[in-house]
């Protein structure tokens, strides 16, 4: 269909005569629009759950109940973290870098608590049948970090 339209496009100067210039500039605009709707769009970097649960089709109430969790989850584990350490977080996450936070011990163990507390309840929000596929993807993902991070020889 974006073929036929740029030549059709492409055949509008050559049809109107004196307009052509006007148009031919907004054919060159038009598939340059056409080009770059089509191009493939970088992946969202979806990290940890996020990416694990495109594959599971779960439902929009499962869906609903794991935001709330995570939701939570945020807000727990941001009144673990000071404020100066929740700045550092701000700009590394703005540089594109990972902080370093110099935890405490209390505060280790505390998200710890936090991360497993969190993850037993999506869980128990999964089907058996979306728990055995999202061991199956760990794994997966597991093995495919074990081969990036093995040197090519």
């Amino acid at each position: 269909m974006a073929i036929n339209r740029l030549l059709v496009l492409a055949a509008v100067p050559f049809v109107m005569g004196g307009f052509s210039f006007a148009v031919s500039d907004k054919a060159v605009a038009d598939q340059s629009t056409l080009v770059a709707q089509n191009a493939p769009q970088p992946a969202r970097q979806n990290k940890g759950w996020g990416k694990k649960f495109e594959q599971l089709g779960l439902s929009a109430e499962q869906k609903t109940k794991i935001q709330q969790i995570k939701q939570s989850t945020r807000q727990q584990m941001s009144s673990i973290f000071t404020a100066e350490q929740k700045q550092q977080m701000q700009t590394a996450r703005q540089q594109k870098q990972r902080p370093n936070l110099n935890l405490t011990e209390d505060q280790k163990t505390r998200l710890k608590a936090l991360r497993q507390s969190s993850k037993t309840q999506i869980e128990a929000v999964l089907t058996d049948a979306q728990k055995q596929k999202l061991q199956e993807l760990k794994q997966q993902w597991q093995q495919n970090r074990q081969n990036r991070q093995k040197p090519t020889t």
